[in-house]
């Protein structure tokens, strides 16, 4: 029979009243679903998207299981019919077993993708209290319910929360139990996927081989030990794959409803699966029209019904641009493909490190893999042999989902949080890079005229290639304990801190005001934004604060940086104004700060309510001014001090106000409304700069509430600053020194001061000046600049001629250490500044450096 007549025969027996009605049916129920938004019906799409998820995944949930009760004693005797030898069988076992210890001990469960992660768990949360299916993206936990104070569509799919919420009744609402859930996944997606391939090709070394490939590929082990929806589309995919040979063989209705049940969740893990369903829709068509019969339309209008939940999710947000930067959405398939490559295949680093979560060798076996199919189909299937073209046919179909992703977001690699984008193709890479090697194996180890493919030759040839593998990636292990998967990824980080300093607290009820509020919903945790939390009234935040027993907290994260903080290639834009905001109207009383990166700190403080005063009217100060000697009333010259301490509420009450002249005392003594002056004699001023500092701290919350500073610079005596003096050389490691700003040009700021006068460089650097024996002293301050926070620590030495006048001890972020050396009868002075370890984020700042006759 050819082509033609076989198509026609399969409509012929579809052409019949239950056929037809079924067809329409599926074909009605995504086309109606997408329709909707764009015919003034979105609101409709927007409530079903929250409310039919649910109770569709819980009817398809204990279908699928009635099916399967039915079909247990089939199922077993099928099962045996497929089982390889018991070699082999074990082989995968051990080697299924061996992966999974060595991923659980040598790798950290954590999330690698976090708001992606946390939005499954705040849809869990959602989900078990409210039956709702949006996210909770603001919520309290109160005697048992959660009070969503703002819902949204989650724009991701769903299955992964409803499995989330399945387990809560037995594990906990606290949904930490998932790293371990979804560890167990491991070595069942290794089974599963080893089980299917041996279903449908008989090749149990390839089976073994390629299952193999696919698990010792590190990103895979990496998402395995995080809260990634990737694993479960590993084991979806592989079961699906699985449950397809077994309906295939059997072609029973409902083994073809099992399969559509299992498919239509399958769909349920990234949006994009849904296209993948078409490979199996295309390649299940000759066994459902065989005949005419139910099986066909029972199958698409099960498969098309339980797949709404995620075509409600695509048609909702049809049209949203979730990605943005330099490869934003669309258009960019040829750029992220070439880039993909050349990130997975990227060389080790100088100290034999994995670059990114991925094994060259790995890409090389796929593409030499995917010739050697191609040459195979065409081979065989001029012997009429279609095998091989078949296999090539169902992955091109079913790789069409590769091609969305690409497409429809930024599916660049050198994004970190998108390498997981990756293991919705490994498996099928794995098989393909599995095929020449296993067939290589079985063809030198098998003795010509035996048919037997499979012998304890192929076997050892086999073991000894899955060995090799194995060390080869087993031998990362420190890559593997260093988390270098999105080891970049700040967000994972910051949320790895927060809970970390979470455990070393006592047990207790919390409230937190976060940016994100949804990561700590999912965690069980009650949370509100910022913004939602500036709208409270203050007897709210009073009763909050109380109902918490003080233990409301405010953090401020990524979200309140700037915007060196990301990726260029970045998901979302921010401003950073709305921390800054909250931060002058609220009363905090900081608790811990943690460096994230060069560039931000995770800051905790208790939230004590709104101010009761206006930060703004705290101090004024006026510019310092210099009064003249008067000879007639033989009065020196003056520095004259103006300020104004403005505020008269209640809350001044326990202030403090202290007024300092280079760290001397001048004045102190309860904070008090008024306008104030004072004059320093000039002569009892220091030659050069001068820091005339005012401080007003609140003794009750022992915190400080202004702290400003001007400075003064006394050249009377011939002192002159050294950013007005010539360099004779200078060098530095990175960048190009600057005077009187940052080595970035930002304005120069030591632990939240800022200064005015001064040279922004970067370590190791040498700065040299030709002095010419003229002055006694050279006298600045040293620190790291706050633009960049990551270094290991800078030490700055004062040379002489050749000899060493003074050296500072290694310093980090956060201090400023005075420097004064003797540099009488030098000809040469050397600032030199050198790392402790890496030059990395070295951002050196000599403040206010002078030099006095």
């Amino acid at each position: 029979m050819n082509i033609k007549d076989a198509i026609l025969r399969l409509f012929k027996n579809l052409a019949h009243p239950t056929g037809i009605f079924g067809t329409l049916v599926a074909i009605a129920i995504p086309f109606l679903i997408y329709l909707a938004p764009n015919i003034n019906h979105r609101e409709t799409i927007r409530k079903m998207d929250l409310n039919w998820p649910l109770p569709l995944f819980a009817i398809q949930f204990i279908l699928g299981i009635i099916l399967f009760c039915f079909l247990s004693k089939d199922f077993r005797e099928w099962f045996k019919g497929i089982l390889p030898t018991k070699s082999v069988s074990i082989m995968t076992l051990v080697f299924a077993v061996a992966i999974s210890i060595f991923a659980g001990t040598q790798i950290e469960a954590r999330h690698r993708v976090q708001s992606d992660e946390s939005v499954f768990m705040s849809v869990a949360q959602n989900m078990y209290y409210n039956h709702e299916s949006g996210t909770c993206n603001q919520g309290e936990f109160d005697n048992g319910s959660l009070k969503c104070k703002a819902t949204s569509n989650s724009f991701k799919t769903k299955g992964l929360s409803f499995l989330y919420r399945l387990g809560m009744p037995l594990f906990g609402t606290d949904l930490r139990w998932i790293f371990t859930a979804e560890f167990v996944m491991l070595p069942l997606s290794f089974l599963l996927m080893f089980l299917a391939i041996v279903a449908w090709t008989r090749q149990p070394l390839l089976a073994f081989l390629a299952s193999l490939l696919m698990a010792l590929q590190p990103t895979v082990l990496f998402q395995f030990r995080a809260m990634s929806v990737e694993p479960l589309y590993i084991f979806l995919s592989a079961l699906a794959l699985f449950v397809f040979k077994w309906a295939y063989d059997r072609n029973t209705v409902m083994h073809w409803t099992l399969l559509a049940l299992i498919l239509a969740f399958f769909a349920q893990t990234r949006q994009e699966t849904i296209f993948c369903v078409f490979a199996f829709v295309l390649f299940a068509l000759p066994r459902l029209l065989d005949k005419k019969d139910e099986k066909a339309p029972v199958f698409f209008v099960t498969l098309s019904l339980f797949s709404v939940p995620a075509l409600l999710t695509i048609s909702y947000f049809q049209g949203f641009g979730f990605q943005g930067g330099e490869f934003e959405a669309h258009g960019h398939f040829f750029e992220d493909l070439a880039k993909n490559w050349e990130v997975m295949t990227a060389k080790l680093d100088k100290n034999g490190n994995l670059t990114n979560p991925f094994l060259s060798y790995f890409n090389y076996l796929f593409a030499i893999g995917g010739i050697y199919l191609l040459f195979r189909a065409i081979n065989d299937a001029r012997k009429s042999d279609f095998t091989y073209l078949k296999i090539l046919g169902f992955l091109l179909l079913y790789h069409v989902q590769t091609y969305v992703i690409l497409e429809n977001v930024s599916g660049d690699f050198s994004i970190e949080i998108n390498q997981r984008y990756s293991l919705v193709m490994l498996p099928s890479m794995a098989f393909v890079a599995a095929l020449p090697i296993t067939h290589m194996i079985q063809y030198f180890t098998t003795p010509t005229g035996n048919k037997d493919l499979n012998g304890k030759g192929a076997i050892l040839g086999v073991l000894i290639v899955a060995l090799a593998f194995t060390g080869w990636t087993f031998h990362y292990k420190k890559n593997f304990n260093d988390n270098i998967m999105y080891n970049r990824n700040h967000l994972t980080i910051e949320e790895h801190e927060i809970l970390k300093w979470l455990k070393e607290q006592p047990q207790a009820d919390r409230f937190f005001i976060y940016g994100r509020p949804w990561h700590f919903v999912g965690y069980g945790m009650s949370s509100l934004h910022y913004d939602n939390a500036r709208k409270m009234s203050n007897s709210e935040m009073k009763d909050l604060i109380d109902k918490y027993k003080g233990e409301v907290y405010y953090i401020r994260g990524l979200d309140c940086w700037d915007s060196h903080t990301y990726h260029k290639k970045a998901v979302e834009h921010r401003i950073a104004t709305t921390c800054d905001v909250f931060e002058r109207e609220m009363d905090l009383t900081g608790v811990k700060n943690i460096l994230i990166t060069n560039n931000y700190w995770v800051q905790i403080a208790k939230f004590n309510g709104r101010k009761n005063y206006n930060p703004e009217k705290i101090i004024a100060i006026n510019e310092l001014e210099v009064a003249p000697a008067d000879s007639i009333a033989t009065k020196p010259a003056m520095l004259k001090v103006h300020y104004e301490l403005k505020e008269q509420g209640q809350a001044a009450a326990k202030w403090k106000f202290a007024l300092l002249i280079n760290d001397k005392i001048i004045e102190q003594g309860d904070y008090k409304f008024g306008s104030y002056d004072q004059e320093v004699d000039l002569a009892s001023l220091q030659p050069g700069f001068n820091q005339v500092r005012f401080l007003v701290q609140d003794l009750a919350t022992k915190s400080k509430l202004a702290d400003v500073s001007k400075f003064y610079f006394e050249k009377g005596n011939g002192a002159i600053a050294l950013t007005d003096y010539p360099i004779e050389s200078h060098n530095q490691e990175w960048g190009n020194m600057r005077k009187n700003k940052s080595i970035e040009g930002n304005k120069l700021s030591v632990n939240g001061q800022s200064f005015i006068s001064g040279i922004g460089m970067h370590a190791s650097s040498t700065t040299v000046f030709d002095v010419g024996q003229k002055f006694t002293t050279v006298r600045f301050s040293v620190g790291l600049d706050d633009e960049s926070l990551c270094s290991d620590g800078v030490a700055v030495e004062v040379i002489g001629d050749g000899k060493s006048l003074a050296k500072t001890p290694f310093f980090r972020n956060g201090e400023l250490h005075k420097v004064e050396a003797n540099v009488a009868g030098i000809q040469k002075l050397t600032i030199r500044s050198f790392p402790k370890e890496g030059i990395n984020c070295s951002h050196v700042d000599i403040i206010n450096p002078v030099l006095i006759p």
